[in-house]
């Protein structure tokens, strides 16, 4: 019988390590020879450079021998200085006195894996865990990094900390910037997907890919089991997206996903455990949201590419109509997509109908949502205008009164207009229910400005002086710069040129991140944005001049120039329009506007053309909504005001219709696209208007109030005329939040949408079913009287009481013994006074109010409100519980009202 060759039990070693023992041995055994011939004990195969650099600059040459003969011949050859390491798996007692003579120490340097590692991580011995893996010495040999293990500072070496290092550098964690302190089950599965990874595990040797597997189970338990059971039936690279395709179809038990279940179960081979299943889609869930949430966007198409792959199995398991549950995959996205159309339309035809808010919100769940932001938040916009046809609205009472409804509440209907018009591009129903929206909404609309236009009529015809409180674009100067100017309050007007209402809403949401609104006539009550009425007919050359002049009046950029140097705000202030604000090559504002805003003049005005041109060139035709990059130089000026202490002031001189599939009525007469001249009598969607406000020939034009009719060719937007989108003019003062000095009458505004912006649907009253409009027709003006310019009493909101089933919930709240004794408690005593208004502010506010608004509500300047609310926080939030919070970076204050009851021992009821 012929005896098998004996295997070779020599131990394999890794360069590192080689390097790690010879410098040992020779700084431990110094001969006089500092390139000796060292032999080792080791197997005797090297495909690594044969040059292996030393700590301290020497180099070693290593060369394999396996016979008594290569080792004599390498001793008597010539050798160059440098260390010569011979590997060899001979016995000692083989290789004769003459050859041990003449090596280093005259022996054969063994190799025991234990003290390699050992030493490498800087231990003294194993525990007996890991001496117990005979399989990881080997393994842990062979993936020493290239600077070798991290030294530790204990003088055991465990079994958990090696074979976590090991299976970090065998996973390729640092791939993506991880390291063993990062390896867990959520990194195992992104391992599955890196290219090539699983394959390369695959190639380690059976004992080492066992002995990892087994303590990487024990470490992370059945996600880890089910990721291997997939690995050991070759389908590892599949774990991450299989796991999201489990989660879609194991929430659900109808009977084509229990069928696509089976067929899933035979996939992991061997694996009989479905719980160790649903793990796996937990973390795949985690994992995967993770990747599509992540900043870096090679992770962001990575989880994509996870999704595709989902999706292919999906079709491969015949199980696409069985996903719906899912809370990531795209099937499941799509049809949430398809049932919030269905919701929308089902609103629309019955005001009671509870599915929408459950499929919005379902959508608005969905992991994919904020990677198709746009496409939800055009779902929620259509949404809100559901919500709003369902509440009922009076007309405008007077013009005061639509301009201030149109700030208030009317422009968000048109924010969101403008959003759903943008439409969906890929699915059909969902296209369809957002046309239903629009075209139901649009009409409300229209019939709001129809309306408006009969007031319009009569408050021309009244004329200046019988405005009531309502502020007018040629009032502007003097009612609310010419009193900060008076002040020496340095003061930046920017002049956004045709800023709608619902241009201000996304505007001003943007800048309450790094300023304070405030209401420059709140005199001493609460603040409020406001709206200004431009000037008749609503175009740059009639609104904007009389915004400079202080007077009703038409006229061009060089009149506004003239009129503003004959202003009474000093000899240095100054009016930038267009092309003297823009800065050359390298700059974004000319130097003369930089240093006007860093001098000393009290006034700084710059005209914006931004908003108004993209009516002409189309960028609103395109895409919804108005960021704060979108405006041209106003973030530049923006920080430059700051620098230099000013106050700034928003404004525009008109605001504009879209063009949404409107009517081209042809006029011979027509001296813009919203507004004639002619002496005929005003025909459908038209009003006339008279009288001293009207700056044109004989004081009189024909306007459309009808946002879908123009008499010029079609361009992405227009003015001129008389709706309300048209006539109102927003008006945004601002502060840095760390003023300390707030102009006489300014109050922080307390910005709030309508109600059924935000509001659940059991909190928005239902008005009754909307009957069809009529055909809008040509109505009488109404007469003015007293009451025209009277804005009507607003109701308060539901739910804004600090009263409770008749007992004064703040009354009982300063009444507590908690409440006096953390109030005693605190450093700096609060005045009670001061506390009781910001609860009732904050009670008012149903929990949420800007944090400048509530340090004025109690008496505080803005400048401290951070303070004031941290104050607080040491008052009522008694074990760190948050009935207090700090939210929106700072910005607004939050009151948990059911858990200051709860720590207070206060009555239940609605606050």
């Amino acid at each position: 019988m012929t005896r098998a060759p004996a295997v070779s039990q020599a131990l394999r070693i890794s360069p590192v390590a080689l390097a790690q023992k010879v410098a040992q041995q020779l700084d431990r055994h110094r001969n006089g020879n500092p390139y000796p011939v060292m032999v080792v004990s080791a197997e005797p195969e090297w495909p690594h450079d044969p040059v292996l650099l030393l700590p301290g600059g020497r180099q070693a040459r290593v060369v394999p021998c396996v016979s008594p003969l290569a080792v004599w011949e390498h001793l008597v050859a010539e050798r160059n200085d440098e260390v010569l390491v011979l590997l060899t798996d001979i016995p000692e007692s083989a290789l004769g006195h003459g050859v041990r003579s003449r090596i280093f120490r005259q022996q054969v340097i063994g190799l025991e894996p234990w003290g390699l590692v050992v030493d490498a991580f800087g231990a003294q011995v194993p525990d007996t865990a890991l001496e117990s893996e005979r399989w990881a010495g080997q393994a842990l040999l062979d993936a020493m990094p290239p600077g070798g293990w991290p030294r530790l500072t204990t003088r055991v070496l465990t079994r958990d900390v090696a074979l976590r290092h090991l299976a970090s550098v065998r996973l390729g964690l640092d791939r993506w910037g991880a390291g063993a302190d990062d390896l867990d089950v959520t990194a195992l599965l992104r391992w599955s997907v890196e290219p090539g990874a699983v394959e390369a595990f695959e190639l380690l040797r059976q004992e080492e890919r066992d002995g990892l597997v087994r303590w990487l189970v024990e470490q992370f338990g059945r996600p880890a089991r089910a990721l291997f059971a997939l690995v050991d039936a070759g389908r590892g690279a599949d774990a991450l997206p299989l796991g999201l395709v489990c989660d879609g179809l194991w929430t659900s038990d109808n009977p084509d996903a229990v069928r696509a279940q089976g067929r899933i179960d035979q996939y992991f081979g061997k694996l009989d455990d479905d719980a160790a299943v649903r793990a796996l889609a937990e973390v795949a869930m985690q994992v995967v949201g993770g990747l599509l949430a992540d900043r870096d966007a090679d992770l962001r198409r990575q989880g994509h590419a996870v999704l595709d792959r989902a999706e292919q199995l999906l079709l491969l398991f015949n199980a696409v109509g069985s996903a719906g549950h899912s809370r990531i995959l795209r099937t499941s996205f799509t049809q949430r997509l398809r049932d919030a159309g269905a919701a929308l339309v089902a609103g629309l035809a019955d005001p009671t109908d509870p599915r929408l808010d459950v499929a919005v919100d379902s959508l608005a769940g969905h992991r994919l949502a904020e990677a198709e932001a746009e496409r939800v938040r055009r779902v929620q916009m259509a949404q809100r205008l559901v919500r709003w046809l369902r509440t009922p609205i009076e007309p405008p009472a007077s013009v005061a009164d639509g301009v201030q409804r149109q700030i208030a509440e009317w422009g968000w209907v048109d924010l969101a207009l403008n959003h759903v018009w943008a439409g969906e591009d890929v699915h059909p129903e969902l296209q369809q229910a957002f046309r239903a929206v629009h075209d139901r909404a649009q009409q409300r609309r229209r019939d709001l400005d129809a309306a408006f236009a009969n007031r319009l009529a009569a408050w021309a015809t009244a004329g200046p002086g019988n405005d009531g409180d309502l502020l007018t674009v040629e009032n502007l100067l003097p009612r609310v710069i010419d009193p900060l100017v008076r002040t020496h309050r340095p003061v930046l007007l920017v002049v956004l040129d045709g800023m709608s209402a619902a241009v201000a809403i996304e505007l001003a949401d943007e800048l309450s991140q790094h300023w304070v609104e405030y209401d420059p006539l709140a005199r001493e009550g609460n603040g409020r944005r406001r709206g200004i009425a431009a000037a008749l007919p609503t175009l740059t050359a009639v609104s904007r001049t009389s915004l400079f002049a202080g007077a009703l009046r038409a006229g061009t950029q060089a009149t506004e120039q003239q009129v503003f140097k004959q202003g009474r705000w000093g000899d240095d202030a100054r009016i930038f329009h267009k092309g003297p604000a823009r800065g050359g090559a390298g700059e974004v504002i000319s130097g003369d506007l930089t240093d006007a805003l860093a001098g000393p003049a009290r006034l700084v005005a710059v005209v914006i053309n931004t908003v108004d041109d993209s009516l002409a060139h189309g960028r609103e035709g395109e895409e919804a909504g108005w960021q704060l990059n979108d405006l041209g130089v106003l973030r530049s000026l923006l920080d430059l005001a700051r620098n230099a202490g000013r106050a700034v002031v928003i404004t525009s001189d008109h605001g504009h219709v879209l063009e949404r599939g409107g009517e081209h009525v042809r006029a011979a007469d027509a001296a813009s696209a919203r507004h004639r001249t002619g002496p005929g009598p005003a025909d459908h969607g038209e009003v006339e208007l008279s009288g001293p406000r009207v700056v044109a020939e004989e004081n009189r034009i024909i306007a459309l109030w009808d946002a879908l009719r123009r008499y010029r060719p079609s361009k992405a937007g227009y003015h001129g005329g008389a709706s309300l989108a048209e006539v109102t003019i927003p008006l945004l003062a601002y502060l840095p939040p760390y003023a300390d000095e707030v102009p006489q009458g300014w109050a922080p505004v307390e910005s709030r949408p309508p109600e059924w912006w935000a509001a659940s649907a059991a909190a928005v009253k239902v008005a009754p079913a909307p009957v069809s409009p009529a055909k809008p027709r040509r109505k009488a003006p109404v007469v003015a009287g007293d009451a025209l310019f009277d804005v009507p009493e607003m109701p308060p909101m539901p739910g804004a009481t600090s009263a409770v089933g008749g007992i004064d919930l703040v009354n009982v709240l300063l009444g507590t013994e908690l409440f006096k004794a953390q109030h005693g408690l605190t450093p700096r005593k609060v005045d009670l006074k001061k506390i009781e208004a910001a609860m009732r502010a904050l009670l008012e506010a149903k929990g949420v109010l800007s944090a400048a608004v509530l340090a004025q509500r109690a008496g505080e300047l803005p400048a401290r409100a951070v303070g004031f609310v941290n104050t607080l926080q040491r008052i009522f939030n008694i074990d760190n519980y948050p009935v207090l919070s700090l939210i929106d970076d700072a910005r607004t204050v939050r009151l948990d009202v059911a858990l200051l009851r709860t720590q207070f021992g206060l009555p239940d009821g609605t606050a």
